[in-house]
């Protein structure tokens, strides 16, 4: 399915407003202090924007894309945070697609919504398409409510399954009541069915054996399973530690973890694929194989049947999946899914190809998988494909328009015990993009995209206490307040370099409210106006480790000296968040700006940080970039944001602000004709054109500000040209001659340029060179019969549109018809 991506028309909507408030807000002057260095270069300027000549539109790959356009890619994938990921094919021959289609899942814990629904063609560029659940629980662990909170738990490690036309999805939860597997036969738009599990199921792996009898295999230290009944609504049996690690007690590649075990057969053995991490050495793949599934338990003499082999010792890539690529003549290619720490970004998957010999794998490049290393691509799609393939993202800039697809989970079901307000889980009307997430579960009265029509409200719906402690943590360590807070939204970030810009409309902040933008874990980093005794101050705070147990929340989140500007009067600010995880790798070091205009922008302070992996695993996420507001006083206070506007572009780096790629996608969409294309497509472009040309004919004063508008205008031009076609009239029907029916086939070249047309009847087929515009085609079959049943003639027609060759098919149907008496 070639669904528009509902990030873009965000894009477009905040850049037609960004071009309004460039060129016709003006702002009351501000003092900054004489800390704050007032940005000269570097990038952010009130001069023109440099363009460079057109050289055609060619779009980039999107932020979380390592796709280099010319065949190959690089690994890891994504450049963000996806971690204990699962994969599954659906084969052509069982979608209505007609080619293979490939879906991902991976862990998000404490976010809302979660267990992620990742969609491929490639397996190198991914979407989000849905989320298995809104919520893990309505209960206070999943909420951040009444002390409880549930960093660093929730929702684990994910297995997605596809049998018999049905998708399962079947995961732990630390803190939840264990594990739950989820079913849908709809897996982009279905309602997900949930069934507990009634216990806890560590790194479960759902696994269909050629019977169909279903199993879940998991643990850590040992595997061992469960089978479920038919329905797969009960654990029917048990089979502990079916293998365990001290059964290979002196092969190298044993050591610690021994989880994440997921199960496939691959002609005629049950293999399993599992994560170790040997002392001494970095985290590695191991795999086992044995041909009978539950070993021991059907063996004879109970021995262990699995045999054992390190597959995969490079640079840490290490737990995921295998992989099924189809090949010509029926074959099958397996490849494997495995991620790598990549901290404070996350842990982030790479697909790697496989020698098999001897029923046996070697991954990568004879076992070395270099970190940003290329492989070939594992399967090419037609040009057109490809150029829409690299635009697609798990990342977004928005403008908060609502108008984000409808989606079944957002119905979510629950029966809402006393006192809670069923208004609190209620769905309020308000759509966010597939690539938001809120940190815990949301409390849908105090956020809204109704309440001001384009703007994203967050309320602060509570005063922070400063009780709140990390369950999963033994030393019971204190949450800062801006951990506490609810209803902060966020998104993953992407490496190596990130920028956020939005827009705040601080006029509805109340003493002792605190929002901004934030890049943030367990240490974080933020950019935020405090309201204290009627005033507001911008300001940066920094919490680095090493963490404290027993916090002065207060003092913790007090602004790093140097970087307060007094906003005076002004209701209005922009801020900009850029995050630089390559200086050095291994670190987030976060520099912050603010602009009263848009365009006149100021440095706040140096750069602050390090952030960086925590070992207590608190979070045990990347770091994310996040929007908030939350009340030390009194509730009731509220922030609107405008925007989010992305760019893999720093200041720091000091390059000219640079319009050439959005230059040339406006010039490729204005020599378009629209009738090439299908109406809505053709008008959520022109939609993405003219919010691209308004914000050209403003001022810019950050990249962010010029790449939002060209990301959202290409993603739809590369739609286009998967969704071009050269119109044609075809018509057919049935005339007799001499007593013999003859099908007559018509067609009309309705294009504006020469094209091949080919006619394929069962009779018979013919095809017609350089057809001019407005000109037609005709042919006779001679069906050698008086009579004729209905049926249908092929047009196939061939040509160019915007430069690149283009088939056409349509069908022509002609009704049953005899000849003579």
């Amino acid at each position: 399915m070639n669904s528009l991506n509902a990030a873009t028309r965000h894009a477009v909507h905040a850049l037609t407003r960004l071009a309004s408030t460039v060129r016709s807000r003006r702002f009351r002057p501000l003092c900054a202090l004489a800390s704050v260095a007032v940005l000269v270069g570097a990038g952010l300027v009130t001069g023109p924007a440099v363009a460079h000549g057109a050289d055609g539109w060619s779009p980039r790959s999107s932020y979380t894309s390592t796709d280099t356009g010319a065949g190959t890619y690089s690994v890891p994938l994504l450049n963000a945070d996806v971690p204990d990921i699962s994969v599954e094919r659906v084969p052509a021959a069982e979608n209505d697609e007609g080619r293979d289609v490939y879906y991902m899942i991976s862990t998000t814990m404490h976010l809302s919504p979660g267990a992620p629904i990742m969609k491929s063609y490639d397996l190198v560029n991914w979407e989000i398409v849905n989320y298995v659940f809104d919520r893990a629980s309505i209960g206070d662990a999943f909420s951040l409510r009444n002390g409880q909170n549930s960093y660093g738990q929730g929702q684990w490690a994910s297995s997605l399954r596809y049998h018999d036309g049905m998708f399962y999805v079947a995961f732990n939860t630390n803190n939840l009541n264990g594990a739950y597997l989820y079913r849908t036969d709809d897996i982009e738009n279905g309602t997900w069915q949930r069934t507990a599990l009634g216990r806890s199921l560590h790194d479960p792996s759902l696994f269909f054996d050629v019977d169909g009898t279903p199993y879940i295999f998991y643990g850590s230290g040992g595997t061992s399973a469960v089978r479920l009944n038919a329905d797969l609504t009960a654990i029917a049996q048990d089979y502990p530690n079916i293998f365990t690690a001290s059964n290979y007690a002196g092969q190298p590649f044993i050591g610690g973890l021994f989880e994440g075990a997921q199960f496939y057969y691959i002609d005629g053995w049950y293999y399993a694929v599992i994560i170790t991490w040997p002392s001494g050495q970095g985290r590695q793949v191991v795999m086992f194989r044995s041909k009978d599934l539950l070993g021991r338990y059907t063996s004879a003499g109970g021995v262990n049947t699995y045999e054992a082999r390190g597959v995969l010792n490079s640079n840490g890539f290490a737990q995921g999946s295998l992989v099924p690529i189809s090949r010509a003549g029926g074959g099958t290619d397996w490849y494997g899914m495995f991620f790598r720490d990549t901290f404070p970004i996350g842990r982030i998957p790479a697909l790697i190809p496989a020698t098999w010999q001897n029923g046996w794998p070697t991954f990568g490049t004879g076992g070395v998988v270099p970190v940003n290393g290329l492989f070939d691509k594992p399967i090419r799609l037609s040009p057109a494909e490809e150029a829409f393939e690299r635009q697609k993202s798990i990342v977004a800039s928005d403008d908060f328009a609502n108008d984000a697809p409808h989606k079944a989970y957002q119905d979510e079901q629950w029966t809402v015990p006393a006192p809670l307000d069923p208004a609190e889980i209620a769905p309020n009307g308000s759509r966010l993009d597939l690539a938001w997430e809120w940190n815990h579960g949301p409390d849908n009265r105090y956020w809204s995209l109704t309440d001001r029509d384009g703007w994203l409200r967050l309320t602060a719906g509570k005063v922070v206490t400063g009780q709140y402690v990390y369950t999963k943590l033994s030393n019971r360590a204190e949450l800062a307040w801006f951990e506490e807070a609810r209803n902060t939204l966020s998104q993953r970030t992407f490496g190596p370099r990130q920028s956020v810009q939005t827009r705040m409309d601080i006029s509805g902040m109340r003493n002792g409210d605190v929002a901004g933008l934030a890049a943030y874990n367990r240490g974080f980093s933020y950019v935020a106006v405090k309201r204290v005794d009627g005033a507001n101050t911008l300001g940066v705070v920094n919490r680095s480790q090493p963490f404290a147990v027993d916090l002065d929340q207060s003092t913790l989140e007090t602004f790093v000296a140097g970087t307060t500007v007094s906003l005076g009067a002004a209701t209005e600010v922009h801020v900009k968040a850029d995050l630089d995880f390559s200086s050095p790798v291994g670190q987030l070091w976060t520099t912050f700006y603010y602009s009263l205009d848009g365009i006149q922008w100021t440095r706040l302070g140096n750069r602050v940080g390090p952030q960086a992996l925590d070992g207590s695993l608190a979070h045990f996420m990347g770091h994310r970039v996040g929007l908030f507001n939350y009340a030390t006083q009194e509730s009731g206070g509220h922030v609107d944001f405008d925007d989010y506007l992305l760019s893999d572009v720093l200041t720091a780096q000091g390059r000219p602000l640079d319009t050439t790629a959005l230059d040339a996608a406006i010039a490729h969409a204005q020599a378009l004709d629209a009738r090439h294309y299908p109406a809505d497509a053709w008008a959520a472009t022109q939609s993405a054109l003219a919010a691209a040309t308004s914000a050209r004919a403003g001022q810019f004063g950050t990249q962010n500000q010029i790449d939002a508008p060209e990301r959202a205008l290409s993603y739809q031009l590369a739609r286009l040209g998967v969704l071009a076609a050269l119109p044609v009239t075809a018509t057919a029907q049935v005339r007799c001659l001499g007593g013999k029916a003859y099908v007559a086939v018509q067609a009309r070249n309705d294009s504006t340029e020469p094209v091949e047309i080919t006619v394929e009847t069962a009779y018979g087929n013919r095809s017609f060179a350089a057809v001019p515009p407005g000109a037609s085609v005709y042919q006779s079959f001679n069906t050698r019969a008086a009579s004729v049943a209905a049926g249908s003639a092929t047009v196939r027609v061939t040509g160019t549109v915007a430069g690149r060759d283009v088939t056409t098919v349509r069908t022509a149907s002609h009704p049953a018809s005899a000849c003579g008496g």
